[in-house]
């Protein structure tokens, strides 16, 4: 990269995943200098979204590495990005499927875009090479995900983008439908009143029911009588007992709406569940929307680009050396190509930070086993181009016992992939593969003259940054930045985001404020 003639900044941050790019944004719009660098040549990250070629390209490079020795640092003081990315993702494997259109094309291009052993590995006959070479050749209409989510309607991250006009950026579509594997299928999940009345499977008796719960969970604070013996006690006796709300109905509010498990406690499912409510209809009949394009890794963008408008530079695709320290605190950060940036704060991903400053491995922890699938077809019975969510309870026909599936339904409405194909995407939170679970709940949902024409199965790993509670051995200015969890919202990154603003300004400092008029914003930076 060519030599910055500026070296000093109040702040640099290191990755392009979702909370550091929203805390480099709200930096440089609160005025302070923001030095932005990503040693990836994409922007997001753990969080990244990739088109056809750069997803094939991810996994070859993730399954190479899986054979190589762990590197051992000496230095607390030294970078070592790449090695420390890739050691994310385990039991990566990828499985192309045969062709079912009459008319071939050339694949000579396949030894350009993949190595001949790679593609041999994940496309063995001329068919499946057929397929993969009509996907390559619209590669860039593929939006694939490496970590799905859904925005909320009610969180803080839509105040954010509407109040800072960074929404401006951006491209939502509402997810109006939710659906419950039972009875073998996807059902739906009644989530408002007229869905109540209007779903056949539920009978009347149980309509009044879930009706009476609803109306009490939007305002359930004006009745703590009702909860109280419960807060702490599970969510599924509190609605078995005070509403007698049938097993089946159970899940729905549960998993569906909650988006809870079996052990979550009531006062915290209750709130979940008042916020899904209060999230209805304020955008679309749903309450949740999908970022267009790519869900975190475009969001962040979009903060990468208010960075950029009030001064902050950006770095992509470069190599880092080291941090460099005077006493207890870091001063700053050395490239490989030796310039040297000086800085009063760091904020940075994981996988810049030495493995000396971090917590013992079980302390912060986990894992989610994933799964991008692109197909001929909906895996999911509604209307054609529907985007909805869907959960799989445990116990399932998918074989999931300990936790539940989380499913996310796109199409070409989402810029997901090509008009007549589909992305579905599967994930289970748990530190054993559960690639045999997500295989199996894939194949429960292929209609019969449905094709899978690309299917992509991982396990990623999952650190949940707790100062309070865990044993770091940071650097006094250094904030670190969460991997993305298991969960279908935003709202941890945007929360952590938030903390790690605040960490470097006066406490009265605005938040991403309301834009002036006379600002002007560029299209580009």
């Amino acid at each position: 990269m060519a030599t910055l003639e500026e070296t000093d900044f109040d702040v640099i941050v290191l990755g392009t995943g979702l909370p550091e790019s929203i805390t480099a944004g709200a930096l440089a719009r609160a005025g302070k200098k923001v030095l932005h660098i990503d040693s990836s040549e994409l922007y997001g990250g753990n969080w990244s979204v990739y088109d056809i070629k750069n997803m094939l390209k991810w996994v070859e490079h993730c399954s190479s590495h899986a054979s190589e020795h762990p590197i051992n640092n000496d230095s607390e003081t030294t970078i070592q990005y790449t090695s420390n990315y890739l050691s994310n993702y385990r039991n990566v494997t990828v499985h192309v499927g045969k062709d079912q259109q009459e008319e071939e094309i050339s694949v000579e291009d396949l030894d350009k875009a993949l190595s001949s052993e790679f593609l041999d590995s994940i496309a063995p006959d001329a068919s499946s090479k057929q397929t993969l070479a009509k996907m390559l050749k619209k590669s860039r209409s593929y939006n694939l995900d490496l970590t799905p989510k859904l925005l909320s309607c009610k969180s803080e991250l839509v105040e954010v983008l509407i109040r800072s006009g960074v929404g401006r950026y951006l491209e939502f579509k509402g997810v109006d439908e939710m659906c419950l594997f039972q009875n073998g299928k996807l059902e739906r999940v009644p989530s408002s009143k007229e869905d109540v009345f209007n779903n056949q499977a539920i009978s009347l008796i149980d309509k009044r029911k879930l009706m009476r719960f609803l109306t009490y969970a939007v305002d359930y604070q004006e009745k703590p009588e009702m909860i109280e013996g419960y807060a702490d006690k599970p969510y599924k006796q509190f609605l078995e007992d005070k509403f007698k709300i049938s097993d089946q109905l159970q899940d729905a509010i549960i998993y569906g709406i909650a988006i809870a498990d079996a052990q979550v406690d009531t006062r915290t499912a209750l709130e979940r569940t008042q916020t899904f409510i209060k999230s209805m209809g304020r955008f679309t009949k749903g309450g949740y929307l999908c970022p267009l394009y790519g869900g975190a890794s475009e969001i962040a963008q979009a903060f990468c680009r208010v960075c950029a408008v009030f001064g902050g530079i950006y770095i992509l695709n470069q190599q880092l050396a080291s941090f460099t320290m005077e006493d207890d605190r870091c001063t700053g950060i050395v490239t490989q190509d030796g310039q040297k940036f000086n800085c009063q704060w760091i904020i940075s991903g994981l996988d810049y930070l030495n493995k000396q400053w971090l917590p013992n491995k079980d302390e912060y922890e986990s894992w989610v086993s994933r799964a991008v699938i692109v197909s001929d077809k909906p895996l999911v019975s509604l209307e054609e181009e529907a985007l909805c969510y869907s959960v799989f309870p445990p116990g399932s026909a998918a074989g999931n016992q300990d936790a539940p599936i989380y499913v996310i339904h796109q199409s070409a409405e989402t810029m997901a992939c090509p008009k007549g194909e589909y992305v579905t995407y599967l994930w289970k939170v748990g530190d054993g593969d559960a690639s045999t679970e997500l295989q199996s709940a894939v194949d429960l949902l292929v209609p019969e003259d449905g094709h899978i024409k690309l299917s992509v199965f991982y396990q990623q790993r999952c650190r949940q940054v707790d100062l309070d509670s865990q044993n770091w051995h940071l650097p006094a200015n250094v904030i670190p930045c969460s991997d993305p969890n298991g969960s279908l919202d935003f709202n941890a990154a945007s929360n952590e985001a938030t903390a790690a603003f605040f960490k470097c300004v006066p406490p009265d400092t605005p938040f991403m404020p309301a834009q002036e008029e006379q600002e002007t914003v560029e299209d580009d930076y």
